[in-house]
C-alpha cells in the first residue's frame, strides 16, 4: 500500500488493487503492494507503514542467504502460523500478519519472499495443493514450511503433502512448480472467500468478488459473480 492509501474511498482502493494485479504478466505483479492493497479494500483502518516494516525486517537480517532469512524470520523473530484461529480473515492481511507475526502459510510465505528480495535473495512461492511453501529460487532442493518455519528438502515436502492429503490426493512433481505472484494473490482471495462464506459476511464476500474480477486468469465468470454479489455495496 502506498503512503496515504488508508484515506482512499473503498472503490478507489478497489481501483488501486486492480491496477496492481492487472499487469501483462502474472509474475510481474508486486506481491507486497498487491497483498497490502487487498488488505486495504477489506479493512476499515489499514496501516500505511507495512512496506517500511518489511524494509526494517530486511535491514535486520544478519545473513543474506535463503537459510539466513529463514532463521531470521522464524527462529529469531518467531513468525508462525496461527494455530488458534486459523481461517480468521486477519491471517490474510499482510499488515496485520507483520504486526502479530502470525498468519496463514501463504502470507508468511509472502513475508519471506519480500524480505528475501530486499536482501538480494531470490525466493519463489510454491502453491502445493493443501499447503503453501517457499523455495530457494537457485536450489530446487531447499524449501521452507512457513507455517512452522521448518527447513525442508524435497523428501520432506512430499512427506508433508502426504500427511496433509491423507491419501486423498496423489503426489505429482508438478506440485512443486513456482507460483507467479498474481496467482499467489488469487489464492489469498480464495482463502478469504472461504473465510467470509463461513462467517456469512456478505460485505466481505462482495469485496472479494470485486477483487477476483480484476484477476485476468478468472475471465468473465468472476465479473458475473462480482455483479451478482455487489448489490450489498451500493
Amino acid at each position: 500500500m502506498e503512503p496515504g492509501d488508508a484515506h482512499l474511498e473503498p472503490f478507489e482502493r478497489l481501483d488501486r488493487f486492480a491496477a496492481l494485479v492487472g499487469t501483462d504478466r502474472a509474475d510481474e505483479v508486486p506481491l507486497d503492494r498487491a497483498a497490502l492493497a487487498m488488505a486495504a479494500v477489506l479493512r476499515a483502518q489499514p496501516t500505511d507503514d507495512a512496506l517500511a516494516v518489511l524494509d526494517e525486517l530486511a535491514a535486520g537480517c544478519p545473513e543474506p542467504t535463503f537459510e539466513g532469512v529463514r532463521a531470521h524470520l522464524f527462529d529469531a523473530l518467531g513468525f508462525r502460523g496461527d494455530t488458534s484461529d486459523y481461517d480468521h480473515p486477519r491471517n490474510s492481511f499482510l499488515d496485520v500478519v507483520l504486526e502479530r507475526r502470525r498468519g496463514l502459510p501463504i502470507l508468511l510465505a509472502t513475508v519471506m519472499i519480500e524480505v528475501a528480495r530486499r536482501v538480494g535473495v531470490a525466493v519463489v512461492g510454491v502453491g502445493m495443493p493443501m499447503h503453501f511453501l517457499v523455495r530457494d529460487a537457485r536450489d530446487e532442493g531447499a524449501y521452507v514450511d512457513p507455517f512452522t518455519g521448518e527447513a525442508l528438502d524435497r523428501a520432506g515436502v512430499r512427506r508433508t503433502f502426504e500427511t496433509l492429503s491423507a491419501g486423498r490426493l496423489t503426489w505429482d512433481d508438478a506440485h512443486l512448480a513456482p507460483t507467479p505472484a498474481r496467482l499467489v494473490v488469487l489464492r489469498m482471495l480464495t482463502n478469504l472467500r472461504a473465510s467470509y462464506a463461513r462467517r456469512r459476511d456478505p460485505i466481505g464476500l462482495a469485496l472479494v468478488a470485486k477483487m477476483r474480477a480484476a484477476i485476468p486468469e478468472l475471465g468473465p465468470a468472476a465479473a458475473i459473480e462480482a455483479a451478482r454479489l455487489g448489490g450489498v455495496l451500493n
